[in-house]
């Protein structure tokens, strides 16, 4: 069995394109909803791009079965699931903090499942690949 390609410069833009989109949606967003919990999942998961969406937040997996995105802007347990490995959550009224060793990041939004959204996208984005 060979070992997985490295995605290329041009995944890792790609990528990184994804999670800002996804960020400015959330920091847009006045509500949890399917659609964003979508490009949520998208910018986590770039393989989702290559299902064939079913309704919004779900995909048809290759073998026939359903890939559901979490509701991570309704939950802060799906939100949770966000945070790079090695972070923790601060909260603090209105602002979610997501901090590391190598830096914080963090969310606001009147949403809190959404500020941990934004909180955590931003972490991965400036982690490494």
């Amino acid at each position: 069995m060979t070992a997985p390609a490295a995605p290329s410069i041009r995944d890792r833009r790609d990528g990184l394109a994804e999670t800002a989109a996804a960020i400015a949606a959330c920091r847009a967003a006045d509500a949890p909803s399917r659609d964003l919990d979508a490009r949520i999942a998208r910018a986590v998961f770039p393989a989702l791009a290559a299902l064939p969406p079913v309704e919004p937040g779900v995909w048809q997996g290759e073998d026939g079965s359903r890939v559901r995105a979490l509701r991570y802007t309704g939950s802060r347990i799906a939100a949770a699931t966000l945070v790079p490995p090695g972070c923790w959550i601060d909260t603090e009224g209105s602002e979610v903090v997501v901090a590391g060793a190598e830096g914080e990041w963090s969310g606001t939004h009147a949403v809190e499942a959404i500020a941990l959204c934004i909180a955590a996208l931003r972490a991965r984005l400036a982690g490494p690949p």
